[in-house]
C-alpha cells in the first residue's frame, strides 16, 4: 500500500491550537520554576523590539529556547489535530481518558497503567495507521509513543498521579 502524506502541510502545524498537556508537577515545577524568570525577560525584549527586525528575531529564538526549557520534564503534549498520537491508536482524550480522570482533572497511578495498558492493547491499530503514512511521519508517531511511554513510566516510577488539561 502505498504511503500518504498526513494533512498537515508541514511540522509547524503539529504544535499548534488545541491539546492535551500533561503534567508531572514535581518534575515540571522544578524545571518552570528555573526558567521562567528567564522566559519573562525575553519576553519583555522581544516586546521592546521593533516587530520585523533581527534584534526582535533573535529575542524570538532566545525565547522559544527559554519555553522549550521550560517544558523539557515532566511535560508531554498531544495536538488535537492530525498530530495527534492517541487518535493513532484509536483513542480520544476526550472519550476515552477524560471519563478516567479524578475530580482535580488527574489521572491517579493506576489509571497511569490503566492508559498503558490501553496503549499496548492497541499496538495493533497503530501500526496498521501508520504503515499507511509516510516514512518521515510513521517516524515521528513512533518517537512520540516512545515519548509518551517513557512520561507515562516516569509518574508510576515516581508514584505520582498526572495533571491533565483537556
Amino acid at each position: 500500500m502505498a504511503r500518504q502524506p498526513l494533512l498537515a502541510s508541514s511540522r509547524g502545524e503539529m504544535e499548534v491550537g488545541m491539546g492535551a498537556d500533561l503534567y508531572i508537577n514535581s518534575l515540571h515545577q522544578g524545571s518552570r520554576g528555573t526558567w521562567e524568570p528567564q522566559f519573562e525577560a525575553a519576553s519583555k525584549l522581544r516586546d521592546s523590539l521593533p516587530k520585523g527586525s533581527a534584534a526582535r528575531a533573535e529575542a524570538e529564538t532566545k525565547l522559544e529556547y527559554c519555553q522549550d526549557q521550560m517544558l523539557s520534564q515532566g511535560y508531554f503534549r498531544d495536538p488535537y489535530n492530525n498530530w495527534d498520537l492517541l487518535w493513532q491508536f484509536g483513542l480520544s482524550w476526550w472519550d476515552d481518558i477524560i471519563p478516567m480522570l479524578e475530580d482535580e482533572a488527574r489521572l491517579t497511578v493506576p489509571q497511569v497503567r490503566r492508559l498503558l495498558e490501553m496503549l499496548t492493547e492497541r499496538e495493533v491499530t497503530f501500526d496498521e495507521r501508520l504503515s499507511a503514512l509516510r516514512l518521515e511521519d510513521e517516524t515521528y508517531f513512533r518517537n512520540r509513543y516512545l515519548e509518551l511511554r517513557t512520561f507515562l513510566n516516569r509518574a508510576i516510577a515516581l508514584d505520582e498521579p498526572i495533571d491533565c488539561s483537556l
